[in-house]
């Protein structure tokens, strides 16, 4: 009965009405508190993000009348970053690929981190957290630490504990507020990670009335607007583009859909690596994670056009029907249509892949034979392949999915695609050296892969 209800309940806690209720709460609640314009910033100084997001908030501030609370918080919670170290390497390249992208400081070759480095960061930012100067302050630590030169001061044992109890109050209040990342907005119950989900942010200020300027409109939407938009190389693309791909993973369901317009746009082959969700190899998706993925693939589906919500959890028996039957799929030369059909179908159309009567719509969509399928229902052979991709994804250095490659360049994310794009227009991601949106200068560089 549980199984049968949760896609209907998925769709109604996604649907216009909730949302537009849960928006029109928390802005009462702002109001009452006199809090309308004020959004609450998350920074952690190990998180380049962080560094990049910084450089904008002074602009966004004077284009809708903002007031920022500032939060340094420290710690990488173990259950919500299972591969820390790759994390941080990607971490350091992605920031550097987005600071290129909207023309803004980072630094070629980023030092090294230290403890010591990143808590004499975290200090200097606790300090000035109360301060009208905070974010000269917060920009001139991070700029210190990221680009190594002139190293900071080491803080005072004083110092030190007091900064260290107020990174604990609050990485608190992150964890009280619902959610586990540095370089997060939080706006009237909504959370905005980084540059990439600005543009949100920036449409519900102007749907508010708060834009300054007549005819405003979102400036952040450089990783997606121009997808299948730029022109096409002269030769014909030949290299397929690979997608790491988990049929549990909502991010997964959106990348599949963008990187398919991708390849048929460049007319190149899309090959499928699916690879186990991460629960079923034994990794956790605390609550709070799950919640914040769900309601923002929403919001990221409603932008792209995607349909998304009504959602029949495939997790253990559907996405291991699902990959049994991959090889029957690509067999047929169908593969492709295979995964878009079954994806569609557990994202957007509430069927319960883990019954025979819904993997047969499924399997019926999606141009294949019923009767045909079912005898590819107890083989093991796919885990094979299957444990490969996986094995693979963490020799490229990536963990996460969806991932991609092409050729020799990966990216992680449906929001990276855009770098996919520029190699296969054989072109590069450099820009002119100032940025509209900070006067920082560009680091120039050539496009790094994550």
């Amino acid at each position: 009965m549980k199984s049968a209800l949760m896609p209907y309940a998925a769709r109604f806690v996604s649907s216009p009405l909730v949302h537009n209720l849960r928006r029109g709460l928390q802005a009462r609640q702002a109001r009452r508190k006199g809090q309308e314009r004020q959004v609450d910033v998350y920074l952690n100084p190990r998180d380049p993000h962080g560094y990049v997001l910084l450089q904008v908030l002074p602009s966004l501030a004077e284009r809708f009348g903002l007031n920022y609370r500032v939060f340094t918080v420290e710690a990488l919670q173990d259950d919500m970053f299972p591969e820390r170290d790759l994390w941080q390497s990607w971490a350091v390249a992605d920031a550097r690929d987005l600071a290129r992208l909207y023309r803004l400081d980072f630094p070629e070759t980023a030092p090294a981190l230290t403890e010591e480095a990143v808590h004499a960061a975290a200090c200097r930012m606790t300090r000035a957290e109360k301060d009208p100067d905070f974010l000269d302050e917060a920009l001139a630590a991070l700029r210190g630490l990221w680009h190594g030169d002139p190293p900071l001061p080491t803080p005072t044992p004083e110092e030190s504990e007091q900064a260290r109890a107020a990174i604990a109050r609050n990485e608190q209040h992150l964890q009280q507020a619902g959610h586990y990342l540095g370089a997060m907005l939080h706006y009237e119950g909504e959370w905005f990670w980084g540059l990439d989900r600005l543009d949100h942010l920036e449409r519900r200020l102007i749907a508010k009335g708060y834009a300054r300027h007549a005819n405003e409109s979102a400036r952040f939407v450089r990783t997606w607007a121009d997808l299948c938009r730029k022109p096409k190389p002269a030769t014909p693309v030949t290299t397929p583009l690979e997608i790491f791909f988990s049929m549990r993973s909502p991010y997964s369901y959106l990348g599949l859909e963008r990187a398919k317009q991708l390849a048929d746009y460049f007319g190149c082959p899309l090959q499928i690596r699916p690879v186990l969700p991460m629960l079923m190899r034994g990794q956790a998706v605390p609550p709070a994670k799950k919640w914040y993925i769900f309601r923002d693939t929403k919001r990221e589906a409603e932008k792209l056009g995607i349909p998304y919500g009504f959602v029949a959890d495939p997790l253990g028996a559907g996405v291991e029907r699902c990959y049994a039957l991959f090889p029957y799929a690509r067999e047929q030369g169908l593969e492709v249509t295979w995964m878009m059909t079954f994806a569609r179908a557990v994202n957007a159309r509430g069927i319960r892949s883990e019954t025979d009567r819904g993997l047969r719509r499924i399997v019926e969509d999606a141009g294949l034979d019923w009767t045909e399928a079912r005898q590819w229902l107890d083989s093991e052979d796919w885990r094979d392949e299957v444990e490969a991709n996986r094995q693979e994804l963490y020799r490229i250095g990536l963990w996460g999915v969806p991932g991609f490659r092409f050729g020799n360049v990966t990216a992680w994310g449906q929001d990276r695609l855009w770098l996919i794009q520029e190699t296969m227009r054989g072109g590069d991601c450099t820009h002119p050296e100032r940025s509209p949106e900070s006067g920082q200068q560009s680091s120039q560089n050539q496009a790094v892969s994550p």
